[in-house]
């Protein structure tokens, strides 16, 4: 048994004044939040930066003052160890790779809990946003 570490955030924007969260549909065709393997010599902060970049085209900024993990064991056996940050973006348009995601989808808060696929990374999603709303 190995452990497999990813790092990603709850990305999100404010859309008439209305926060938005991007979800990425995985190549698999499940949907969740932008996520990846922290590659070596990397931060989870950098990683989680860096797929954001890649899978949306969008420039974030980590917010201060949250920080989730998430653990499940996968099909083949390993455990992965997902940690999620917060972060926000401004005026900026979504171009995602076709080689990274299927697609983005850019949602307020009940239709993207709606759309994520699994119970731990909408938990995620629930918790990130009852941080972003006491924080405005």
């Amino acid at each position: 048994m190995q452990y497999e570490y990813c790092s990603g955030a709850v990305l999100y924007t404010e859309v008439n004044s209305i926060i938005h969260y991007v979800l990425v549909v995985e190549m698999d065709g499940h949907c969740g939040l932008p996520k990846g393997h922290i590659e070596l010599g990397e931060t989870e902060i950098q990683a989680a930066l860096r797929e954001i970049k890649e899978e949306t085209g969008i420039t974030a900024k980590i917010l201060d003052g949250f920080l989730t993990k998430i653990e499940y064991t996968m099909n083949n056996g390993n455990i992965k160890q997902t940690t999620y940050f917060c972060a926000e973006y401004e005026n900026q348009s979504i171009k995602y790779d076709k080689h990274e995601v299927l697609g983005v989808q850019l949602l307020p808060f009940d239709e993207a809990v709606r759309s994520v696929s699994y119970q731990s990374v909408k938990n995620v999603l629930i918790e990130a946003n009852q941080y972003i709303t006491r924080s405005k």
